[in-house]
């Protein structure tokens, strides 16, 4: 579960505009060859897109053109998921520009990541975690009985289908004489609860 919210200058962006940008950053943001369909699907389902006009906004100087809050729980709040998620914005944002390179020449895209406490986020009526959010939008595709194949050198994600590179891989555990691999803590975490409680 992750929400988007972009804070535009009133008048810099249309109606139009700002649905085709909160369109754009869901598209954007979750996509790729490496998450199977199923998974970036209800990865989709459980992200939220904002776009506002504030009606104030004062810095003390010329106000960035978008000011960009990702909010996020906070185990995923790393240094490989802003360094993954920080270009993704600014390029999607970049896109809906007339002049896209200004947001890499001037600081008119500041993005910030926030990263909730474990039981801040809430979902079916009670607090959840970061392993139960995983399991939320994993569910789907683990049920469906998909299974990728890897590719020499690569393992797949037993939780979330995502390929590994099995070279950089520092998520491991292997069990039963086989190797897994895993994209996050937190499918790591979530594929040693489920084996626990076998």
């Amino acid at each position: 579960m992750m929400t988007v919210e972009v804070f535009t200058r009133p008048g810099t962006l249309t109606a139009a505009q700002r649905e085709r940008l909160g369109n754009l950053l869901l598209t954007e943001l979750l996509a790729g060859d490496s998450a199977p369909d199923a998974v970036l699907d209800k990865a989709r389902t459980l992200t939220n897109v904002l776009v506002h006009e504030p009606a104030a906004w004062v810095t003390n100087g010329e106000e960035p053109r978008y000011l960009v809050r990702l909010t996020v729980p906070g185990s995923w709040n790393n240094k490989s998921f802003g360094e993954y998620m920080i270009p993704k914005i600014t390029e999607a944002i970049a896109a809906t520009e007339d002049d896209p390179g200004r947001l890499y020449r001037e600081p008119h895209c500041q993005v910030q990541i926030v990263g909730l406490k474990e039981h801040a986020v809430g979902a079916l009526g009670r607090p959840t975690n970061s392993a139960d959010i995983t399991r939320l939008i994993t569910d789907d595709y683990r049920a469906s009985g998909e299974h990728r194949e890897a590719a020499p050198g690569t393992a797949i994600d037993p939780v979330c289908g995502m390929t590994v590179d099995l070279a950089t891989a520092t998520l491991t555990l292997e069990h039963d004489g086989t190797l897994y691999a895993f994209c996050a803590p937190v499918c790591k975490k979530v594929f040693s609860e489920e084996l626990a409680a076998r």
